[in-house]
This record gives structure tokens, C-alpha cells and sequence, in this order.
């Protein structure tokens, strides 16, 4: 069975954020290597795990293409989407603490470091458990589809997206507003940066998108560019 218009617009889409997003963030990493600079490596870090959360509907992609059939078995689905997210979050966070409360970042760091290990710790436990499965009628026709189940990963979910938005987006729209010139542009470009990753993913992994879903995976690789151009020197 060939896959529908819906699953090749899920699917292609998905594949193209997580290429755009690994390479980019991977090119970060290798030019902070060569430069010695830490943010940069930071946002690189940051840059390639937000891409690896669209790895689940890329791999039932491929999938699909060689075999005409999903991914089996099918949790595998939810693992490779959402065992990312606690490593995207705590670099994004690290490059927060970094930037904005220097002097305290270690509190901030190690308190998300925590709240990540007990995330993957919850996920793992219960990878069938943590989200609800819709299958496609035809195996093969669509991707598998999932959303998040109310518990322990969705409202640590629900924590990782707030504090980005508010303390990434809205503390770096502050730090703009307090600067100037170059500095300010830059500063700018995070907070938009981190305000779009946090709102296109809460479309993407906890409301299904629907018609709007090109436009939200747009808005990935958007944010992406806007977090490399505000570091990059």
C-alpha cells in the first residue's frame, strides 16, 4: 500500500527537520571545536537534539518506503521522538543559564540535569504506557501517530516548554530590550529563536497541527537558523 498525501507530508517534512537540524547543529559543533567557543557548541548541542525529536517520524518514513509497512514494534515510534527531548531542553537551558544568570547557572543547570534523568527514567519505564498509539487503517497508507498521555512525562513535557518560552524566549527578549546595536539584534534572534521552537512544538507533539503542519515544521527550522546566527560571531 502507497503511502497517502498526508503520510508523505508528515513524513517528508519530519525528514527534512531532522537533516536541516543535525547538520546545522553538528557544523556548530565542529566550528566551536576549531574556534574554542562554548556557546556556540552549546546552541550546536541544543540545534542537533531539536532535531533528533522528529527522528520517529522519520524513521516510520523510511520505513515505509522500503518495507510498505510502520515501524515495528511500534513503540519504537515514541522512543525515537521523545527520548530526545530531555538532552534538547537541558542544553537549551544550559545556553540560557549561560547567558542570562551566569553567576547561578550551576543551580539552573543541575536542576534541569535532574528533571531530565527523571524524564528519561518515566519514559523508559513506560514507553507503551506514556502515549496513546493511532495506527494507520492500512499498514503502511500514513505514519503512526502519537500523543501524549496525562502523567509524569507529559506535565515534565509540559515543564521543559514552559521554561523554555519564559526563560529562554521572554529572558532574552529582556536582555534585547536592555542593549544595543549588534548585541541587541542578537539577543533578539534567541529569544524569537526559543519563542518559535516553543510554540511549533507544543503544535507539533501535543496539538496535532493538522493543514497548518508544513508551516510548524517551517517554524523548526526557522528557529534553528535564528539560534545560530545569535551566537555565531
Amino acid at each position: 500500500m502507497a503511502l497517502n498525501v498526508e503520510g508523505w507530508l508528515n513524513g517528508s517534512t519530519a525528514l527534512i527537520v531532522l537533516l536541516f537540524d543535525v547538520i546545522v547543529g553538528s557544523y556548530c559543533i565542529y566550528k566551536a571545536r576549531k574556534i574554542d567557543a562554548k556557546l556556540l557548541k552549546i546552541t550546536g548541542l541544543t540545534i542537533f537534539f531539536t532535531g533528533t525529536l522528529w527522528m520517529g517520524p522519520s524513521s516510520d518514513f523510511l520505513v515505509i518506503l522500503f518495507t510498505q509497512s510502520n515501524i515495528e514494534p511500534f513503540w519504537l515510534y515514541g522512543m525515537l521522538s521523545y527520548m530526545w527531548a530531555a538532552p534538547a531542553i537541558f542544553f537549551a537551558m544550559y545556553l540560557g543559564a549561560e547567558l542570562l544568570i551566569p553567576k547561578k547557572k550551576m543551580i539552573f543547570i543541575i536542576t534541569y540535569l535532574v528533571l531530565g534523568i527523571l524524564y528519561e527514567i518515566f519514559l523508559f519505564t513506560n514507553l507503551e504506557g506514556s502515549f496513546y498509539y493511532t495506527f494507520p487503517e492500512t499498514p503502511g497508507e500514513n505514519l503512526i501517530d502519537t500523543s501524549n498521555r496525562i502523567g509524569p512525562t507529559f506535565i515534565l513535557i509540559g515543564i521543559f516548554l514552559l521554561s523554555t518560552l519564559i526563560f529562554n524566549g521572554l529572558g532574552f527578549l529582556n536582555k534585547a530590550l536592555q542593549a544595543t546595536g549588534v548585541i541587541r539584534k542578537k539577543f533578539l534572534s534567541l529569544s524569537i529563536g526559543f519563542i518559535i521552537f516553543s510554540i511549533t512544538t507544543v503544535f507539533d507533539a501535543l496539538i496535532p497541527p493538522g493543514l497548518l503542519l508544513p508551516i510548524v515544521r517551517i517554524g523548526i527550522i526557522i528557529s534553528g537558523i535564528l539560534l545560530f546566527w545569535g551566537i555565531k560571531t
